[in-house]
């Protein structure tokens, strides 16, 4: 008897530091095809000009890949994000350096793939902490890879805001694809303006790892507490593969948003 990927929960919130400011985040809730499942986050580099036109534009150019041509890679999305946006700089002058940071999760069976450019990032989550999938592309990662200093150091750093890497119009970036076998288990995408306010190493209320609605509502009420330093959105799935029955449907899900 073969497998099937099910996806069992969705849940997804994109919202402004502030009322008085643009979102500069996009989000992409979960997009299912014959064979994956595809989730995308996308937060606007707020000291170019266009950030929310870039994000948006990656977002939109994901969700159309992924429909018109499914089985594309991740690496022909990004590029394909990376020539859109430079399409769109040249009709927009004033825009001419519009930028993003991208994360995508592709998950298959017994598969999840994640490919990333800036510092928008990926959890999975184990009990009640979260592993991180990702890694930044800033100046305090390099820092710390460099060993001059480790992470607690440069806590609160301001280089933990300056990207090394972007998808900026007319620039080249750098593509980190990871992939990690999983048989289920619940994905988190994140901007800084969420994962600003947790380490990662324990989830606020987490009580079981099966409360994904439980875990994001809790995220999110953090960061509201804590007053929103920048925008913050998060997209999350829950996900399992099943012994396939002659009755069952192929996919079966729910979606909740926080």
């Amino acid at each position: 008897m073969d497998h099937y990927l099910e996806l069992v929960e969705v849940v997804a919130f994109s919202h402004s530091k502030s009322c008085e400011k643009e979102n500069e985040d996009a989000i992409l809730p979960a997009v299912v095809t014959k064979n994956a499942i595809f989730i995308a986050l996308a937060d606007g580099v707020g000291g170019s000009n266009g950030g929310s036109t870039a994000s948006n534009v990656a977002i939109s150019t994901v969700r159309r890949e992924i429909l018109d041509n499914p089985e594309s890679s991740l690496e022909d999305i990004f590029n394909k994000v990376s020539n859109n946006i430079n399409a769109e700089a040249e009709k927009q002058i004033n825009k001419k350096d519009m930028a993003t940071t991208l994360v995508i999760c592709k998950i298959t069976t017994n598969k999840v793939e994640i490919a990333n450019v800036g510092d928008s990032r990926a959890y999975m989550i184990k009990g009640r902490s979260a592993d991180k999938l990702t890694t930044d592309h800033t100046k305090k990662q390099e820092l710390i890879d460099s060993g001059v200093f480790n992470s607690s150091e440069l806590k609160g750093h301001h280089s933990g805001n300056l990207l090394t890497n972007s998808l900026r119009a007319n620039k080249a970036f750098k593509l980190d694809i990871k992939t990690y076998e999983s048989n289920g288990g619940s994905i988190l995408l994140v901007s800084d303006g969420v994962y600003d306010f947790f380490d990662g190493s324990r989830i606020v209320g987490n009580n079981t790892k099966e409360n994904l609605l439980q875990v994001c509502s809790n995220l999110k009420k953090r960061v509201i507490n804590n007053v929103p330093q920048d925008d913050f959105s998060l997209v999350a799935v829950r996900f399992k593969n099943q012994k396939r029955k002659s009755n069952q449907s192929n996919w079966e899900g729910v979606q909740n948003s926080v």
